[in-house]
């Protein structure tokens, strides 16, 4: 079923408005600090109710909540200077994007990767004898009295000596980071039109954004969505509570795992199974197609049951069984190439027009080429960019040592999972979603063994570990997250990306700032920059050959997947949807929600079953409401235990 959520095709005489303007970038850049701060402080002090393992980030939210109500008063005080809904957006959009930046898989990780390989090298694990020459020195930090401060805390980062050590990597790590985000924007501006408006995906993530800024507040004035609000905002006031005091009664929302009751075998490999009710998952996954829905929660049971039947057939004898993260690899990878071969027709249209620009239908009227000549010239821009940061990519991964067929199978697979996870939250939208199983290195270790490869690029894939962790937050999806809002606000794309790249480097300065200044105040908490240094040990110390386990089950993920999506596109009603199986592939990070997914599932269908879409329609705000009042009251307790360091209620983690 379309979701009603798709904007008609607009009519290229369709003026459009100037929503991205200079006092929305300002005010997002101004912006960016604190919520850099709240997500860095949060995870540094309390590492709980991260909002990056989110999709949709809820301090982004919270602040844009705050803007709207104000934007409400100023409508009414000084009318002339209330915010368009398109700023608004704009502003949502900056943040999007330097949140995801700031989060667990992205600056939580590059900024201890800095130090980490010099810091926690000893005469057991042998680092220094291992990779410490390999390391290159502008892109970490092996000043020791530097590094002391910064691990024990009690000081402060304002001081020269600090600064002095700390800029050389923050400013090859911000170019780095940056140029690599850039080719996402770039690959955006060159598949939005196939995405957004031919093959008219769902994005459902943005939806709430998009109902909570209109300028006329409809949201805001519809009952059911007060009735969601007061829902999840009840449920999290109480438990709140009950966190300070015990006695007051508390909802079981987290409470039950169907594992526990599972004891013999084969079925104690199911494993923790949670039967958690998080409102704000039950109100994200009602946003999406209900195909979508019942498939996620249909291949998180799927892979529980593959665990149970591989227990039950003595296969958990292989190491690494059930191979999830290769399967997980193979299936996005599908999803992006099969993502790349639906578009094709578009993509041969792009190439053919960027090389001639004046290739227009006579029969158009002016104003009609004026639109088209736009389109490709803009085209023919992005083409140029994702060109040069390629480029770029490459001239800054050999000067550090990587070898340049290692370089381009890294890059080709990063950006094909990229481009996965982008068409997951495009076409789905999952509470959700994490891809810490699949990632280039597994690829290209399980592809050709560690062996192979020259130690100096084993040193370099380590060091881009910091980076590519997880997907939780990756920034790709918020930048054509972007490129929609411009459709549905009717805005120019153009002035978007100023916006993007302004969130990408103010972001990841921010980020730096945010994580040292905490880490020298409390010390840091190194946790996350020791993984790629682990891994690169491994690799150098152990050397392995191919996994041919593992590259058979990354070809069944691909296969299944490219198998689920031939009979979707050949039978219509078919109810499995390949994301499914690739978002649940991750049974850690979905388990949290999947059951939440269902309870929206079953919700979703008997509306549309007996109500239909009148109902849906009527219904739809409660689901919004569910979300914002998680949001709002779950991140006022981790707003207070972030001011007075208590022990507050978590909702989600």
């Amino acid at each position: 079923m379309t979701d009603i959520f798709n904007h008609q095709h607009k009519n290229p005489r369709q003026q459009r408005h100037p929503g991205v303007t200079f006092r929305s970038i300002l005010i997002g850049i101004i912006l960016i600090p604190p919520n850099s701060y709240f997500i860095m402080a949060n995870h540094l002090r309390f590492w709980s109710t991260l909002p990056t393992t989110m999709s949709l980030i809820y301090n982004v939210v919270i602040t844009l909540t705050l803007l709207t109500c104000l934007n409400f008063l100023l409508k009414i005080v000084i009318p002339r200077y209330a915010l368009r809904q398109g700023e608004l957006l704009t502003i949502y959009v900056i943040l999007s994007i330097s949140s995801a930046i700031a989060g667990h898989d992205m600056m939580q990780t590059v900024v201890p990767v800095i130090p980490n390989g010099f810091w926690f090298a000893t005469q057991e694990n042998e680092w220094q004898q291992l990779f410490w020459r390999f390391l290159p020195s502008w892109m970490t930090l092996d000043n020791m009295s530097v590094l002391q401060d910064f691990y024990d805390g009690d000081t402060t980062f304002y001081s020269k000596r600090y600064l002095s050590a700390w800029w050389e990597p923050i400013l090859w790590w911000t170019l780095l980071l940056s140029v690599i985000i850039w080719v996402m924007i770039c690959i955006d501006l060159l598949i939005r039109k196939q995405w957004i408006e031919h093959e008219r995906l769902t994005y459902p993530i943005v939806r709430l954004p998009i109902e909570m800024t209109h300028s006329d507040g409809r949201l805001f004035r519809n009952k059911m969505f007060w009735a969601g609000f007061a829902i999840a905002g009840g449920i999290d006031l109480i438990n709140g509570i009950h966190a300070f005091f015990p006695a007051f009664p508390e909802i079981p929302v987290r409470k039950a795992n169907l594992g526990a009751y599972f004891t013999e075998k084969p079925w104690d490999a199911m494993g923790w199974t949670p039967i958690y009710i998080l409102s704000f998952g039950v109100g994200l996954a009602f946003l999406m197609p209900l195909e979508m829905s019942f498939s996620l929660w249909f291949f998180y049971l799927f892979w529980k049951g593959e665990r149970i039947l591989g227990r039950a057939m003595g296969l958990q004898i292989l190491p690494g069984f059930p191979y999830d993260g290769p399967q997980g690899v193979g299936a996005y990878l599908a999803i992006a190439c099969f993502a790349l071969y639906g578009g094709r027709k578009h993509f041969y249209f792009i190439f053919t027009n960027i090389i001639d620009i004046f290739r227009f239908n006579k029969q158009n009227t002016d104003q009609y080429i004026s639109t088209e000549k736009k389109e490709v010239i803009g085209n023919r821009w992005a083409a140029v960019g994702l060109i040069l940061g390629v480029l770029f990519l490459f001239i800054f991964s050999s000067y550090g040592g990587m070898a340049v067929w290692m370089i381009a199978l890294y890059f080709i697979i990063y950006y094909l999972l990229s481009l996965g996870i982008t068409r997951v939250r495009a076409e789905v939208g999952p509470p959700t979603h994490e891809m810490f199983v699949a990632n280039p290195r597994q690829f290209i270790i399980d592809s050709f063994g560690s062996r192979r490869i020259p130690p100096s690029s084993l040193t370099m894939m380590s060091l881009y570990y910091a980076f590519n962790r997880g997907y939780r937050a990756h920034p790709m999806p918020h930048t054509l997250e972007g490129f929609k809002l411009v459709e549905a606000a009717n805005m120019r794309a153009g002035r978007m990306v100023i916006a993007m790249m302004c969130a990408v480097v103010f972001g990841i300065l921010a980020a730096f700032w945010s994580y040292l200044v905490v880490s020298y105040d409390i010390g840091a908490n190194p946790g996350l920059g020791n993984g790629g240094y682990n891994r690169l040990r491994t690799w150098l110390y152990y050397p392995s050959e191919t996994n041919i386990p593992a590259v058979t089950f990354m070809g069944v993920g691909f296969l299944f997947t490219g198998l689920l999506w031939w009979l979707r596109t050949r039978f219509p009603a078919f109810p499995f949807h390949p994301t499914g199986y690739a978002v649940a592939s991750s049974m850690w990070t979905f388990g949290w929600l999947w059951f939440s997914v269902f309870v929206s599932w079953t919700a979703k269908y008997i509306i549309l079953r007996f109500g239909g879409i009148r109902l849906y329609h009527r219904v739809m705000p409660l689901f919004l409401g569910l979300i914002l009042g998680e949001f709002i009251v779950g991140g006022a307790w981790v707003i207070i235990r972030l001011i007075w360091g208590v022990s507050v209620y978590s909702f989600y983690r």
